[in-house]
């Protein structure tokens, strides 16, 4: 006992020597002082690398929750987005009815619904606008679809309206004529991006493509609203068919009209070209009817 009281008391001393000086610094310590020392350097180091370890995982936890979070916010933009395309669609369709009821009005039909109902006892059947082929579709798309059909079916009863008051200006005014001829390289709603990379983005129009110096004609009669360079467009020309309709000619190698100029259904305004942010040479024509994009195949004759 007394041998290991005698080296637990043992001292320990350390010489200093600054440089540039005379006098040597001596320190001493007892081996229970080094222990402790070096016991609190281990606890030190020890705590060091387990603060440093929490903080490196904190860090990760927060960069996880702020990408949850910016997860979220896309998805509550996306439903809100949805949102507002449905209540459109709503609006649209009632619309629609509003329409089918002066077209019958017009032609004499009754509106008025005089028949007896019996409550459902639980038939079912029918063909409801329902893309069960396409259940893996994202909404976004779903609803884009169901618009298309809705602009379908409004398209129609707009002309069955003209037709009912016998309005001409209103038939050279809807935009069916092709505007050159070629094939059609893109259609109209969500695709993959052309310039690569695996984002995909909406199309409002369709791109046809064709040889460099096409003739390009207006696909209605109207009021040339805008003739010049449009962004990514490249030389584009815009006409105002009135009856809310307008119809844009984008990637042009030469434009032949003016703004203010009135042209007429079939007369040339373009030249086929490629410029703007283009992969080649096509038409880019996008049909707009109270400035929404329209598919412009429910326009244009097969």
């Amino acid at each position: 006992m007394k041998k290991r009281w005698k080296q637990k008391n043992k001292k320990y001393t350390l010489l200093l020597i600054p440089q540039n000086a005379d006098r040597t610094k001596r320190i001493s310590l007892s081996a229970k002082t080094m222990i402790s020392i070096a016991a609190g350097v281990l606890i030190f180091i020890s705590a060091s690398f387990t603060i440093s370890y929490l903080f490196c995982k904190s860090q990760n936890d927060i960069q996880k929750v702020n990408a949850l979070k910016a997860t979220n916010s896309e998805q509550t933009t996306t439903i809100r987005n949805l949102g507002k395309e449905l209540e459109q669609i709503e609006k649209q369709e009632l619309l629609i009815e509003e329409k089918q009821t002066k077209l019958k009005e017009l032609m004499g039909i009754s509106t008025e619904n005089n028949s007896e109902t019996t409550p459902s006892r639980g038939g079912q059947g029918g063909q409801d606008l329902v893309y069960s082929a396409q259940r893996d579709m994202d909404e976004p798309e779903r609803a884009q679809r169901l618009k298309t059909e809705m602009d379908r079916q409004e398209k129609e009863v707009d002309e069955l309206l003209a037709r009912a008051n016998n309005d001409l200006e209103y038939f050279r005014s809807i935009p069916n004529q092709w505007p050159v001829s070629g094939e059609i390289s893109s259609y109209f709603g969500w695709r993959s991006s052309p310039f690569g990379g695996r984002s995909e983005s909406f199309h409002n129009g369709i791109d046809i493509a064709n040889n460099v110096g096409c003739d390009i004609v207006a696909a209605a009669d109207g009021t040339v609203i805008q003739a010049g360079w449009l962004g990514a467009y490249g030389r584009t020309v815009t006409i105002d068919h009135g009856y809310g309709f307008k119809t844009m000619y984008g990637h042009n190698y030469r434009l032949l009209v003016q703004e203010g100029e009135q042209v007429k259904k079939g007369d040339v305004i373009a030249t086929l070209g490629s410029s703007g942010r283009s992969t080649g040479p096509h038409l880019h024509f996008t049909i707009f009817k109270n400035d929404t994009p329209l598919d412009p195949m429910l326009f244009l004759p097969e």
